[in-house]
């Protein structure tokens, strides 16, 4: 049975990730910070009859992030797809006129450095094996700069660079690569929820337009199973 691993599993695009694969056939780990969150979309799962696991671990840590990756090979060995889509989205963006190096440095470990990480872990045992597909999931802020998304937007670039440099190898051995760039506000997503607060209310990035998970977890698995280009913007 292939297997999806979800780093930053929750209830809106990761578990409609979840729940995509699994009708194909796809066993799934969610991996997030919380028990009680991933715990719950394990059990929707399963009362759809997919066949998950979860593990704990916060992605901006490094440490945490390594003994998750050793668990899941442990369970799984290596994955044939993974979906990594952060959802810390409780901290306010920072501009590109305020940003400083040190407060950018405090965006990176989430938005870069576990994405490399993960890369640098995974692609050595899917390229040996032939198969595998790594989709990141970010803002379009990543490939079209806003001015207001600096502190995100600029690791999230670095992340679409690092990715067309290891796609040409990734792919002639048959691993896929790419980065779904997201510039709607995901319906059932903790990020609307904060919106819906009024949480972004100082944050001005022109008309918000809504996208059902649904949507996007279906683009997720046409870049995870089909040969098509690194960048998608949804």
């Amino acid at each position: 049975m292939p297997h999806l691993a979800v780093f930053g599993a929750g209830p809106a695009l990761g578990f409609a990730s979840a729940q995509r694969f699994g009708r194909a056939g796809y066993s799934v780990t969610l991996i997030g910070r919380h028990r009680a969150t991933v715990d719950e979309l394990h059990d929707k799962l399963a009362a759809d009859g997919v066949s998950a696991d979860v593990l704990l671990a916060d992605l901006a840590d490094a440490d945490q992030v390594g003994v998750a990756l050793r668990e899941l090979h442990a369970r799984h060995g290596t994955p044939d797809a993974i979906l990594y889509s952060p959802g810390d989205v409780t901290r306010l963006p920072v501009d590109a006129a305020s940003l400083d190096a040190e407060t950018l440095r405090s965006w990176l470990p989430l938005h870069l450095l576990t994405p490399v990480q993960l890369l640098h872990e995974l692609l050595p045992a899917m390229t040996e094996r032939g198969s595998g597909a790594v989709v990141f999931a970010h803002g379009a802020a990543a490939a079209n700069p806003l001015d207001v998304l600096a502190s995100v937007g600029i690791p999230q670039a670095a992340l679409v660079h690092h990715l067309k440099g290891l796609d040409a190898r990734a792919r002639a051995r048959g691993v896929r690569l790419s980065s779904l760039q997201i510039g709607s506000l995901i319906e059932d997503s903790a990020a609307a929820a904060l919106f819906d607060s009024g949480h972004f209310d100082g944050v001005d990035v022109g008309e918000v337009v809504r996208v059902a998970p649904e949507v996007l977890a279906e683009a997720v698995f046409e870049l995870a199973t089909t040969d098509t280009a690194v960048e998608r913007v949804a």
